[in-house]
């Protein structure tokens, strides 16, 4: 009678793993994947003409959406913008936002994107924006050693290992955003 039971027991666990593992596999794959500030990431993709997967992806790789992050060398918010970037992009935009704007999200995420947007515009392609939202305009410098680069124009090789795993980090999300959510 206990082994029946035990059968009958064993039986439904495994009817349930079957039938509901996709919609577990789901909730534990948007868990690792959100989409959270999507008003300020719409925005800031409308505004610069930038893919909401990317922006996501950065904002993930970045801060892992934690609006209260702070590196160890002063990068600030969802983003991880620095001062001095944003003092710059302020500059270039002829506007007087105050430093302790940038921790809010929506101040953040467009700066960030602002960013992301002006490496992509200013180096062509996706894997040298994302390189220099990291490392910084060094990206040039790469472009113009046969070492990393023998176009010019992409990257062959990352010397900075930092940059390199951050660099396939962002693009793996951003695929892994297409998949589950723009695709």
């Amino acid at each position: 009678m206990v082994f029946l039971f035990l059968i009958a027991i064993s039986g439904a666990i495994v009817w349930l793993l079957i039938n509901n593992f996709g919609k577990a596999q789901n909730l534990l794959t948007e868990s690792l994947y959100p989409i959270k500030y999507s008003d300020c990431v719409d925005k800031a993709s409308n505004d610069y003409d930038l893919e909401k997967p990317l922006i996501y992806a950065v904002i993930r790789t970045e801060s892992d959406f934690n609006p209260n992050a702070e590196s160890h060398v002063g990068a600030v918010g969802l983003m991880q913008v620095m001062p001095e970037s944003f003092e710059w992009i302020k500059g270039l935009r002829g506007e007087s936002e105050s430093l302790e704007k940038l921790s809010e999200p929506s101040v953040n995420i467009d700066y960030g994107s602002y960013l992301l947007k002006y490496f992509l515009n200013y180096y062509g392609n996706e894997q040298c924006a994302v390189a220099a939202y990291n490392a910084g305009f060094v990206v040039s410098d790469w472009l113009k050693d046969e070492e990393y680069s023998s176009d010019g124009k992409t990257l062959k090789k990352i010397p900075y290992p930092e940059t390199e795993k951050y660099v396939k980090k962002v693009l793996r999300a951003k695929k892994m955003y297409n998949k589950l959510y723009f695709s």
